[in-house]
């Protein structure tokens, strides 16, 4: 039987490590703070660091971790010091409070036995250094009055009265309540539903009786009911009267039911927004929360590529949703590093060029909108190589000769983004290996974000990251594209229109569109993600040009029909999907039916570099030829994820809906793999092994059958038929699917 008392001290254990590194937190802020007013430091900060060391250290001694109740309190000693003298520290001095300030977030989680020894070792060096700024001291320290001491356990009260309307939830709690409120819109899509299919029911009803041939008389038809009750047929029952009256009544009815759950709807409607705003709200913390740790990474890579860096930040109380600024975190964290390591100079070559010895970073945070705030980076260093930037894109295949001479200046330097593009000369364990931008605009653009880049060569560099306030649900646009539906946000299209014969034109190969005097790439959604096309669909096709902008790229997107605007919950495709092209997730309609969300950012990519989908991976030279893998599938959707994963590692994929279509395909073209559904109609994947094996011309071919069937038997009728390997829908992992495919080609 568990121990409740264990249980208790472990998420006592648990809060305090959540306190303590907030704590840790704003002292490293303050200290960096501290460091960049030289010799005068500021006395409110000063008490600010005093008095968040005061409660960690009254917090470590709560859950008994006497030695981080050491260290706080020299260092607690250090900054009483500073307070009575008014001297700021030297750069060597700073450097042990750093060092004791990383020891103590050591300490917090259950730290090695070396890890106290040096807690101990370092409290004695930080207490010798405050006898030595107490012995500088001129004047004896008065004491503190009121307004100025430290808070201790008499004044828990007051303080405990001014908290009262603040209460700390868990985060695991407050996401289930997040996502049961979210849920909610999809209890509304479907009463949507069902409205309009009772008024389609009545509308039914009302067409079929408007057919009948009209009522008779009155009188006609009293008549011919009497003489009907008089007389039986052979079955010895009466003919049944004309029911037009029975059917109006039903049209009717089902309108007026329609009405009512209309007004429903409506009323929860209202509701369901009001208690998600609410609920939202409540999820949204400063932006601090997100930066800053940034002041004391800022010192600490400048000092160790020999440099000198300075952040400074403005905006950072706006408060946003706390799952968006967990990955903006992460985001700033590559951003900071890249204008350390790539931007910023060498003192020496700042002084040279007119600048300060310091560079100087910065960080802005500005609400635009309701739902929208933008996060702007910008430092004074060298700016980006251009050149540099193109060169490296060329040399890895990013783009060919020809698309560039089509790319503006900005496009130029949105290739900064692409993974592999790096203008380091050397690799370090900072950077080098072009991955870090790459990053960046994968979580940008995962966040439903935009990423610009603005460059002054010689003056420094600008990166805006265009983010929502809040992650839950989204405006969008219900499309139709070759009989397959998607959904297309809304916050980043700019216009509508229907196109009219000779709207698009071809410059060097090239199909284009006129846009506000400007020549805009032209991408048929159907042909990007490769689907067939469908007889049943708008007369021609691809009319209705969707004028988008991602990633400071302006394209127009070809859809064939937009079925409707509405709210949506996206959801992610879950870890083993960690990354498709083109999809940034799906949402359920309110049919029940599972719609892909379309990834802006990737779309504007592919306007970039012009490179379609049934070309990848010839974008990296002539002399390289991209493997053929064939996918075999009855699900649109299976069939489009499992051809973008294979796209987006550089495989050329072509697309089956059964066996029967896979082998017509084998026939007609050669493939270096098959990647199939068992369970399919017409001719599932097994009997497709079979055949495959049987034909001289492919029994060599690798077959890999993905499928949702778990048991062993069905899997040894699988490798029994010829299948080469075989992957299970439920613990499918796009990484191991392609580890498979690569081992077997």
């Amino acid at each position: 039987m568990p121990d409740p008392k264990n249980a208790f001290l472990q998420k006592l254990m648990q809060t305090f490590r959540v306190e303590a590194e907030e704590h840790l937190q704003n002292i490293v802020s303050q200290v960096v703070l501290l460091e960049q007013k030289g010799e005068s430091p500021s006395q409110e900060q000063v008490e600010r660091i005093l008095k968040t060391l005061h409660t960690l250290k009254g917090a470590a001694r709560a859950v008994d971790l006497t030695d981080l109740e050491t260290l706080c309190h020299a260092m607690e000693n250090v900054f009483s010091a500073m307070r009575t003298t008014g001297d700021g520290l030297a750069a060597e001095q700073f450097d042990l409070v750093h060092q004791a300030c990383g020891l103590a977030r050591t300490l917090t989680n259950e730290p090695p036995g070396r890890a106290r020894n040096l807690a101990g070792a370092l409290a004695q060096r930080l207490n010798s250094l405050s006898a030595q700024l107490d012995a500088g001291a001129t004047s004896v320290p008065a004491a503190p009055d009121a307004a100025q001491r430290l808070p201790d356990e008499d004044d828990e009260p007051a303080h405990q009265a001014v908290r009262t309307n603040v209460v700390k939830v868990e985060g695991q709690n407050l996401d289930a309540i997040r996502y049961q409120t979210e849920a909610l819109l999809s209890v509304e899509l479907g009463l949507q539903q069902h409205i309009a299919d009772l008024l389609a029911l009545a509308d039914n009803m009302a067409e079929y009786t408007a057919r009948l041939p009209p009522a008779e008389p009155i009188s006609h038809r009293r008549a011919r009911s009497a003489r009907s009750m008089q007389s039986k047929d052979a079955a010895g029952e009466s003919k049944a009267p004309r029911t037009d009256k029975v059917r109006e009544d039903f049209e009717l009815q089902c309108r007026r039911l329609a009405n009512a759950i209309g007004r429903t709807q409506r009323d929860f409607s209202t509701i369901r927004s009001r208690l998600l705003d609410a609920t939202l709200e409540t999820a949204l913390v400063p932006c601090t929360f997100a930066l800053e740790q940034l002041p004391g990474l800022v010192r600490n890579l400048a000092r160790t590529r020999a440099k000198e860096a300075v952040l400074y930040m403005q905006g950072e109380s706006t408060r946003m949703d706390r799952r968006i600024l967990d990955t903006i975190r992460e985001v700033m964290i590559h951003l900071v590093t890249n204008a350390v390591d790539h931007g910023i100079e060498a003192a020496e070559k700042r002084l040279a060029a007119g600048k300060s010895a310091a560079g100087a970073i910065r960080i802005t945070v500005a609400q635009c909108s309701d739902n929208r705030v933008a996060f702007t980076l910008s430092d004074d260093g060298a700016g980006i190589d251009v050149e540099a930037i193109i060169k490296a894109a060329t040399g890895r295949g990013k783009l060919s000769a020809g698309q560039l001479a089509g790319l503006s200046d900005r496009q130029k330097l949105q290739l900064a983004l692409h993974a592999g593009v790096s203008t380091s000369r050397e690799v370090t364990h900072l950077s080098g290996r072009g991955v870090g931008l790459a990053i960046v605009a994968e979580k940008v653009a995962s966040l439903g974000g935009e990423l610009l880049i603005d460059n002054r060569p010689g003056e420094g560099c600008s990166f805006e990251l265009l983010l929502p306030v809040r992650l839950a649900t989204l405006r969008g646009l219900i499309l139709r594209s070759r009989g397959a539906q998607f959904v297309l946000a809304l916050s980043g299209i700019e216009s509508v229109r229907a196109l009219r014969e000779g709207d698009i034109r071809t410059i060097e190969n090239r199909e284009t569109l006129l846009v506000r005097e400007s020549v805009v790439p032209v991408i048929r959604l159907g042909h990007l993600l490769g689907l067939e096309r469908v007889a049943a669909g708008p007369a021609g096709g691809e009319n209705i040009a969707l004028i988008a902008r991602a990633g400071g790229t302006l394209f127009a997107l070809l859809v064939d029909e937009i079925l409707s605007e509405q709210e949506v919950l996206p959801k992610g495709l879950g870890k083993q999907l960690r990354r498709v092209r083109f999809i940034a997730g799906a949402t359920q309609l309110g049919d029940g039916s599972l719609v892909p969300i379309l990834r802006m950012e990737d779309i504007g990519a592919h306007g970039l570099t012009g490179n379609d989908a049934a070309s990848a991976g010839r974008v990296q030279g002539e002399t390289r030829v991209a493997k053929r893998i064939l996918v075999v599938e009855d699900s649109i959707t299976s069939r489009l994820l499992l051809k973008h994963i294979l796209e987006g590692a550089g495989y050329a994929a072509e697309t089956a809906i059964d066996g029967l279509d896979a082998l017509s395909k084998l026939r007609q073209g050669n493939f270096d793999a098959v990647v199939s559904d068992v369970e399919m109609p017409q001719m599932d994947g097994l009997e497709l092994t079979a055949q495959v094996r049987a034909n001289p011309k492919t029994e060599e071919l690798p077959v890999i059958l993905v499928t949702s069937l778990q048991s062993s038997e069905e899997k040894e009728r699988g490798l029994r038929a010829g299948a080469d390997a075989y992957v299970v829908k439920g613990a499918f992992d796009q990484d191991s699917l392609l580890a498979t495919i690569r081992r077997l080609i």
